[in-house]
Formats: structure tokens, C-alpha cells, sequence
């Protein structure tokens, strides 16, 4: 297929990242300068997030039959931007005390976010393969990036081993479409589906459960979730904030995508297999996060959970207008926790001890006495993950409980309403104890200087954004029916 300039235009923001990962790989090669390569790096970030308005204007266009850009995946395209630079952020901040190479770091992130990028706009099972890869590969990098901790190391190769085992399942699953169909692209395999009446099909039925199956691992979905506690505690706090929202959202996004061009959920067996992955992540996420003294394994557990109740949105496909505002609302209520419940943990680790984070409950234990302004951020971020009424987060999980009522999934309605309970408890346990007086541990200060850093800025306007949106969140429901309506609405 010729390629036409609208192509190129529509393909700026993978143009300009692949162009910043050449520019850092010969800069770096020449010197060695972490503040210039963070800056080259955010440079980057910026230049391809200012390109997607050239984009919009060519959007809802075909990249070679294997990409598709249209206002769906700008949005979820600024996302991804959106968290990878507020990574870079919590990434050199953590770097500054780092006593190996700081360099590759901002490398593999931008490689993983070209990936990501990729997966967003994803109309084809080649670039859906390839986005993973080249999403998941550096991660086997940044993970294990403080090698010399054992915790880290063990994190990597558990991750390495587990993430190939989930690249095979989906190989073997896009073998058997593509034997049923004999074709790759989504649109045309959804025509094929109808009219060929695919959903008979045992290997076709058998090539999609791999799939999911490779999709679940990726998202950290009951039972493929074992990885994920000890990945997250494993990897610095920053590639564990660029993992729960960079790797996870692009992924959700393509495969959102997927079931909508397949209408796949036609198929009872696989409906079933769905809503009983949902209900035991749902479930054992919040149950297994009751018990966690650390805080980033607790945060592990919770994205498990998270991604449960964003199962429903696929679930519930049928109803494509609702199903994709609530998803995309909870993953904005979602994002802007996660990034500032991990911009916390950066900021106290950076006080604590630099060569290490500060994940255990007890270094949060009287935070209010410390610092009054970061402990009421950090309180807005738990409130909002608990699904409390005026934060962000209420208003992601009310959209998430009123779509499965209005498909009568009853199963899953009951299982939310358990597990917010349940989600209720340990975030106000870890909320409640920033009040308490402080334990022997907390004898660090932190400066009130902080507010006035890029990542106190970023702090305070995630903090601002979930309390606002959780009071009026018009503008945010506006945007989420504009750009799903003009995409597949």
C-alpha cells in the first residue's frame, strides 16, 4: 500500500518518539548527562503530545491496514504521553541518588511508550503482537534496573519468564484465528464472524481463549495474576507507576478495540470465561490487599481489582456507548490516583533513604504531623481509589456498578458492592494511620521547599483534578461522550 502524507501526519507522535530514541541512543554514546537526556526526554513527550493536533485533524484514518487512528486512540495516545512523562519525572527524581547508569532508564522508557502508542491505535493482530513485544521488552529492563537487590532482580526474571509464556499463548491463539479466518486485520475478521458464523467454531473459539488468556496475564487478571505482588515491590516506584498505568491502559485500550470490531462476547462460553475472571479478581484483589504491610504489593493487589471492574466494560459491549464512557472515565479516575499515590512514595523515599523506597505502611504513620499538605494528598488519593463520594474515583466506580445493574450482571454487581466494602477498610486503615502519632521510624523531614519542585506542582494539580472532577464532573462526561461518539458510538 502507497503511503500518503495524511499517513504520515496521523503516524507524528511514533515518528517523533522513534526519532528522540535515535537522538538519546548517539547523545549518550557521546556523553553521559542525565539532566540533558531527562530534558531531551520530556522534550520528546511534549513535541509528540503538541503533534496530536495535526493528528485530529487527519484522524479517523487508515495507517497500512495495521493501524488506525482515530479520536478513541488520540485520547488514549494522551494518556499514555501524559503518564510517561510524569514517570520521567518520578524517574529522574529517583536517578538523582542512583549510583549506576541513569541514562538507558529514559532509553527503554520511551521504547515501551512507542510500543504502548502502537497498541492504542492497533487494527490488526501484527501490530497488536508487535506493540506488546515492544512494550513488554524494556519493562524486562526497568524492572530489574537496581540489579544489584535481589528483590529486583527476582522481580525481572519473574516477570521475563512470564511475560514470554503469555506472548506464546497469543501466538498460538492468532495461529488458529488466522487458520479460521485467513485474515489478520480486526474489521475484517468481525465481517467474517458474522457472516461465516465463526462463533461454531471450536479453534476459533479456542485461538480467542489464548488470546484473552495472554491478555489477563498482561492485565494481572485472576488467575494470571501471581506475578504481579512481587513485580511491583521488586521494581523502583517509578517503572512500578509506568507498569499500572502506561503498560496496563494501552493494553485494555487494544483489546477494547478488539471486542468491538469481534464481537466476540456473542459467544456464551467466552461471556462466561469473562465474567468469571472479573468476579474472582474483583473479589481476591481487594481480599488479598487487606493483608499487605507494603505498600506497593498493596497497590499491586488493587490493580487487580481495578481491572476487574473494567472487565465489566468489555462484558458489556452491547451497550457500546455507555460501556466505553464508563471504562474510560474509570481509567482516567484510575490514572490520576495511581500517579499520585507513587509521586508520594517517590517524594518520602527520596527523604527516607535514597537508595531504596519507602514501601512500608510504617513510614506513612503520622505523615499529617510531618507534612499536613502531603498527607491530605495522599488522603484525596486513597479516598478516591476507595471509591469515597467527591473524589474522582466514586464517580469511575458508579459508572462501572450502573453499567453491570443495566446489564443484569448480578453476579458481578454483588461482587462490587463486596469488594468497594472491602476496599473501603484498607485504604481508610492506611488513611487513618497518616493521623496517628508517629512511629519510631518516621524520623525524616521533609522539606516544605517540596510544593515548589516539578513533582510537588504535579502532585498538588493531581490532587486538585480528583477533587474537582469528583464534585463536578461534566467537562470529564462531555469529553468521554465526544470522543467515543465520533469513534465508535
Amino acid at each position: 500500500m502507497i503511503t500518503v502524507p495524511n499517513q504520515l501526519i496521523a503516524s507524528l507522535p511514533l515518528i517523533v518518539i522513534g526519532c528522540t530514541i535515535l537522538i538519546l541512543l548517539v547523545f549518550i554514546s557521546w556523553r553521559r548527562n542525565h539532566l540533558c537526556t531527562a530534558l531531551l526526554t520530556c522534550i520528546c513527550l511534549v513535541l509528540s503530545c503538541s503533534s496530536l493536533y495535526f493528528v485530529n485533524n487527519v484522524s479517523s484514518i487508515d495507517i497500512m491496514s495495521l493501524l488506525y487512528v482515530d479520536s478513541y486512540s488520540i485520547f488514549y495516545t494522551i494518556l499514555i504521553i501524559i503518564s510517561t512523562l510524569t514517570t520521567s519525572l518520578f524517574g529522574y527524581v529517583w536517578l538523582s541518588n542512583f549510583l549506576d547508569h541513569q541514562e538507558e532508564f529514559y532509553i527503554l522508557l520511551l521504547i515501551s511508550t512507542l510500543g504502548s502508542i502502537i497498541l492504542v491505535s492497533t487494527n490488526n493482530f501484527v501490530t497488536l503482537f508487535l506493540g506488546i513485544e515492544l512494550l513488554s521488552l524494556p519493562l524486562f529492563g526497568l524492572i530489574g534496573y537496581t540489579f544489584h537487590k535481589k528483590t529486583s532482580l527476582e522481580a525481572s526474571i519473574k516477570y521475563t519468564i512470564l511475560s514470554a509464556m503469555a506472548s506464546s499463548f497469543l501466538l498460538f491463539g492468532i495461529a488458529f484465528i488466522y487458520f479460521n479466518c485467513g485474515d489478520l486485520n480486526f474489521l475484517l475478521i468481525g465481517a467474517k464472524f458474522i457472516s461465516n458464523d465463526l462463533i461454531k467454531e471450536p479453534l476459533f473459539l479456542i485461538g480467542f481463549g489464548m488470546v484473552i488468556t495472554s491478555i489477563g496475564f498482561k492485565l494481572s487478571l485472576v488467575p494470571f495474576h501471581i506475578w504481579t505482588p512481587d513485580v511491583y515491590q521488586g521494581a523502583p516506584a517509578s517503572v512500578s507507576a509506568f507498569l499500572s498505568t502506561v503498560s496496563k491502559i494501552s493494553i485494555f485500550s487494544a483489546i477494547t478495540r478488539l471486542f468491538i470490531y469481534i464481537p466476540i462476547t456473542n459467544s456464551m462460553a467466552i461471556t462466561n470465561s469473562l465474567v468469571m475472571i472479573a468476579f474472582m479478581s474483583i473479589l481476591l484483589g481487594n481480599i488479598m490487599a487487606m493483608f499487605q504491610q507494603n505498600i506497593k504489593r498493596l497497590l499491586g493487589y488493587s490493580s487487580i481489582s481495578h481491572f476487574g471492574y473494567l472487565l465489566v466494560s468489555l462484558i458489556a459491549l452491547k451497550y457500546k456507548c455507555l460501556s466505553l464512557e464508563s471504562s474510560g472515565i474509570y481509567i482516567i479516575s484510575y490514572l490520576i490516583s495511581i500517579l499520585g499515590v507513587f509521586g508520594i512514595i517517590v517524594l518520602i523515599s527520596r527523604n527516607v533513604c535514597p537508595t531504596k523506597d519507602a514501601d512500608s505502611l510504617c513510614y506513612y504513620r503520622g505523615l499529617f504531623w510531618q507534612n499536613p499538605i502531603l498527607s491530605t494528598i495522599m488522603t484525596i488519593m486513597m479516598l478516591s481509589m476507595a471509591g469515597i463520594p467527591l473524589t474522582l474515583g466514586f464517580i469511575g466506580k458508579f459508572y462501572i456498578l450502573s453499567l453491570s445493574m443495566i446489564t443484569h450482571l448480578w453476579w458481578l454487581t454483588v461482587a462490587i458492592i463486596i469488594s468497594s466494602i472491602i476496599g473501603v477498610y484498607y485504604y481508610l486503615r492506611i488513611t487513618l494511620s497518616f493521623y496517628q502519632y508517629p512511629s519510631k521510624i518516621n524520623n525524616y523531614i521533609i522539606s516544605n521547599n517540596w510544593i515548589f519542585t516539578p513533582l510537588g506542582i504535579i502532585l498538588l494539580i493531581i490532587a486538585i483534578l480528583n477533587f474537582l472532577l469528583g464534585i463536578y464532573p461534566q467537562p470529564l462526561i462531555n469529553l468521554m461522550q465526544f470522543v467515543h461518539a465520533i469513534a465508535h458510538c
